[in-house]
């Protein structure tokens, strides 16, 4: 009697967390009371756990955009006082950095998409004198290495990356030529 009464507790309460959605495996905690943050139409995800997000190389991405959750936090807490294209420009780097994890031995094959929204950042601050959007300080500097690439493998990878790109030249694309590498719809912010 005992042994069925601790089965029926147990699946009880399993049961519960099934239908109030929380879990324990995922590396969230999902209250429903917690009020959902919209930044520059980003939906702030929750934070991850860190001990879960930092034992693989592309941690967690519960919405799937391609940017890691910790990393999205990141950007969209720095720039939600700033115009909304320094977000479109993180977030741009923030998706090509996760080719750099996958696969940094293929550097040479993805350079130039991975440096796509550096080209469009300094399209903003550099090239287009007719724009009322003005990018006034850098974006993707140091700091954002720093939080991309914020772990021991991470960095690693990163370091790989850059050391197959070693040695060879690559060309600056023209002013005429960086809007086009922006990822995402430049006219809006137009």
């Amino acid at each position: 009697m005992l042994k069925q009464k601790s089965l029926f507790i147990g699946t009880l309460g399993i049961v519960f967390s099934i239908l109030t959605g929380c879990s324990q495996s995922d590396g969230y905690s999902t209250s429903k009371n917690e009020a959902v943050e919209v930044i520059h139409g980003y939906t702030l995800p929750t934070e991850p756990d860190p001990t879960i997000n930092n034992s693989t190389l592309l941690g967690i991405d519960s919405n799937d955009n391609g940017v890691r959750d910790d990393v999205e936090i990141w950007i969209l807490k720095k720039y939600k006082d700033k115009h909304p294209i320094y977000t479109e420009i993180a977030m741009q780097s923030a998706r090509a950095s996760k080719k750099v994890l996958e696969n940094p031995e293929r550097a040479k094959e993805f350079h130039d998409y991975v440096n796509s929204a550096y080209f469009c950042a300094s399209y903003y601050r550099v090239c287009d004198n007719n724009s009322t959007i003005k990018i006034d300080s850098l974006i993707l500097d140091e700091n954002f290495r720093i939080e991309v690439f914020n772990t021991d493998e991470r960095e690693k990878a990163y370091w790989k990356y850059d050391s197959v790109l070693s040695g060879d030249s690559y060309t600056i694309p023209w002013c005429s030529e960086r809007q086009q590498l922006c990822d995402f719809n430049t006219t809006k912010f137009e």
